[in-house]
This record gives C-alpha cells, structure tokens and sequence, in this order.
C-alpha cells in the first residue's frame, strides 16, 4: 500500500503565485525514448517537480499528442517527462515511466537540474497512458496521480488498484459523452477514504482540449492541480477549493480536500 499522503512540503502552502515562463522540448540521450518538457531558464524557479506523462491510445508521439497542454504546464515550472519522442511511431509501456521516474532521481540535483525536485513526482497520463500511470501505484517515489480521460478498464481491478493509492489522485474527465467517463467515475467513488480525490467532467467529450492554445480548460485545470500538489502554491488550491474550476465550466465532485490546509 502506498505511504500516507503529505504535501510539498508536508502540508505547507506557499504563497507565491508562479508566473508563466517560455519552455522547450527535446530529447535527450540520457533518457531514450522520451521527450523533456521544461522551462527554457531552469533558474526561473527555486524548485521544478515532476510529472511522469503517457499519451492517448499509448501512443509515441506526445509532442503530436498533447504538446500544447505539456509546454502549458512547463511554463509553470513543471518538468514533464513524457513517453516517447516527437513524430514517435508505435506504442509506449508503463515501464517508460518508471524509467523516467528512475532518471529524476539519478540527475535532481546536478548541473542543469540542480533545481529539480525528485521527491515530488505525480504520474499521470491520458486514455491509455492513464492506465499506464496506474501501474505506478505501488512506487513510493510517486506523491500524486492525474487520471485524464481514463480509468480502470476491469471494473474487478478498480477496488485493488485505487486502494493501494493513498496520495492525491484527481480526475479530469469529458462528461458523459467520453468513452472513460464511466470508468473514471468508477474510479473516483472508488478512492478510499481520508486521500485528497477531486473529478471535474467539462462536455468535450474523449479528446478533451489538449490541442488548444495552452492545452484550454484540460491545462488551465492541470497546471493548478500538480502547482499545488507537487508545489504547495495557495493560490492553485484555491482554483479547486474555491470555485475556480466551477467559474471555467467544470462540473465537480471532491473528497476529503479538506485535509489540504
């Protein structure tokens, strides 16, 4: 089962709201098979989590996939490493993320990524890379998950899988038309209780906004969750405890967000 739930860092919200900042996106040898999503100045900000992406459909590309919502979220300050490389042919496994969860902690705190915080990393994905984050729920090193238009695909799996979960998990679904909006909402009632869980459904359907300026709604709604999650900001707590995401059309549901004080 996974360790308690604890803040970044334990509990304490910062309050500084981070400004946006220009980004880049390569692949880098010393991690083959992904693509680095990260602020072009890593100096911009005194700590840069983690998020451990797969793709829809577990596909290659995440670049051809979901690159507007990822640079979204490194321009918060975020580094994301996602599965596989940009025009990327064939599939991706959940064994590349944990790869990449293994790279996190061999370089946070050298050269370049002296500012990279490995002791914060969510995992999270869309549709098929999902379920890939899901198989990460027995690593330790992962303090939060994102589920976007996914969910168990067994509903005989759900209960042992969100039940070894006892980290932050929030859902971002597409309202009933999404294929994953059942399973998500499985997945959501399926949260055990006393961990932070939180689902927003928006009417976009399976495809979500990923494609739109900034990833739209999908990565207005992500870059405030892993900000607070894997950075303790206030100010992105608040989109979710104070009606923030309701004001940009989400329709919620949350449980014990009461615990994040």
């Amino acid at each position: 089962m996974r360790s308690s739930f604890a803040l970044a860092p334990a509990l304490a919200l910062s309050q500084a709201v981070m400004a946006q900042v220009p980004t880049t996106y390569y692949v880098d040898q010393s991690l083959p098979g992904h693509t680095i999503f990260r602020p072009q100045d890593m100096n911009a900000f005194d700590s840069i989590p983690v998020v451990v992406w797969g793709n829809g459909a577990c596909s290659a590309d995440p670049v051809g996939g979901h690159g507007p919502f990822l640079e979204e979220l490194a321009a918060w300050g975020i580094l994301v490493l996602a599965s596989g490389t940009p025009g990327g042919q064939g599939g991706t496994s959940p064994e590349m993320m944990r790869a990449a969860i293994d790279w996190a902690h061999q370089n946070a705190g050298q050269g370049d990524w002296a500012n990279l915080d490995a002791s914060q990393i969510a995992a999270a994905g869309m549709s098929c890379g999902g379920t890939e984050a899901y198989v990460q729920n027995q690593d330790p090193r992962v303090t939060a998950f994102g589920i976007f238009n996914s969910g168990t695909l067994d509903p005989g799996q759900t209960d042992n899988t969100l039940g070894a979960i006892s980290v932050p998990i929030f859902f971002f679904l597409g309202g009933p038309s999404d294929i994953a909006y059942e399973n998500g909402m499985r997945d959501f009632r399926a949260v055990r209780p006393g961990v932070p869980t939180w689902v927003g459904n928006v009417d976009v359907g399976h495809g979500g906004t990923y494609h739109e300026p900034r990833g739209g709604i999908f990565g207005r709604a992500a870059q405030h969750f892993f900000r607070w999650v894997l950075r303790g900001e206030e100010e992105a707590l608040g989109y979710f405890r104070n009606g923030g995401a309701e004001a940009d059309g989400w329709y919620t549901e949350s449980k014990d967000l009461q615990i994040c004080q």
